[in-house]
């Protein structure tokens, strides 16, 4: 089974516990995850919409998609919509999608109240119900198909930090080294602001959907994460992290599309508790010594997934 079509899977089950019928998505990482689809990257902020619309029961998939380029064969075309700003055509589409009439749960992610509102007028006998927790869950751990997807993406980053790293120039030229070289690796979308300054360098990197990350200075500082990274191990809290947490600043977060929970810090995150299968972005900081790597938890020895090009 491909990998979209797993996931799909997942989030179907975890809904289908909660008792959602229908799932309206405007989130692209959840849009993602049980889509599959490629959709064109843009930057910037926008109001939620209904993007994706997932039928529980059925598993069929209502897509906002211009084309279907990048679109899964398993989605029908005419389940794809182009894009509109008229509230009444996303009123008479949503209305139109089999199933969403007699809903008794809808979920909805990123809740605003102008969607609830809207969904409430289309699903009229429905519970309007938050669906992130339920989604974020689903996600939590990672499959071994999404592992390597991170794995990928990982091997992008680290050719951009290497570029920066071997590049003799002033910082932003450094910075645009990188960048080309992560682009010519097979990804130009970041996953965050690429950082040059002086012997620091951190970049990442969107491949396929999935994050990935790596941070040093250059020469060294591996000492910095190495006892942060022994600690993630299944079972270890967010308290077992701060105890084995450098003096300076740190931090460890879930990594798959982008950034996840958990999120744990000297202020957030004591109760966590880690799982076999969780991605993590590890990384800290003591003045010029700085160190980020992604890491897999596995039942033995974490697997550091961000491994240095050069």
């Amino acid at each position: 089974m491909s990998l979209h079509l797993q996931r799909r899977s997942r989030a179907i089950d975890a809904l289908a516990a909660a008792g959602i019928d229908m799932l309206v998505c405007g989130r692209q990482d959840h849009i993602n995850y049980v889509t599959g689809a490629h959709q064109l990257w843009t930057a910037g902020t926008r109001p939620f919409g209904p993007v994706c619309t997932l039928n529980v029961a059925t598993a069929e998939i209502f897509l906002l998609s211009t084309w279907d380029e990048g679109v899964p064969g398993d989605i029908d075309l005419d389940h794809l919509h182009g894009i509109t700003w008229s509230e009444a055509i996303i009123y008479q589409r949503l209305a139109a999608t089999p199933g969403i009439a007699e809903a008794n749960r809808v979920g909805i992610d990123a809740w605003s109240p102008g969607m609830a509102s809207l969904l409430s007028a289309v699903a009229p006998n429905a519970e309007i119900v938050p669906a992130d927790d339920i989604l974020a869950q689903a996600r939590r751990t990672k499959l071994p198909s999404e592992v390597d997807a991170i794995r990928a993406a990982c091997a992008v980053a680290a050719a951009g930090a290497a570029a920066a790293i071997a590049h003799s120039g002033t910082d932003a030229q450094r910075l645009a080294a990188g960048v080309e070289a992560m682009a010519l690796a097979g990804s130009s979308t970041p996953a965050a602001e690429p950082w040059v300054k002086g012997p620091i360098v951190d970049f990442s990197c969107i491949r396929s959907h999935y994050e990935g990350g790596l941070g040093r200075t250059s020469g060294g500082a591996a000492e910095l994460t190495a006892g942060l990274i022994a600690a993630c191990i299944p079972g270890a809290t967010g308290e077992h992290l701060r105890q084995a947490a450098p003096d300076g600043e740190w931090l460890v977060r879930g990594c798959g599309m982008g950034l996840e929970p958990p999120v744990i810090n000297t202020r957030y995150g004591k109760g966590e508790v880690l799982e076999a299968d969780l991605v993590l972005s590890v990384g800290a900081s003591i003045g010029a010594n700085y160190r980020r790597n992604i890491v897999l938890v596995t039942e033995t020895t974490p697997e550091i997934l961000s491994l240095e090009t050069a």
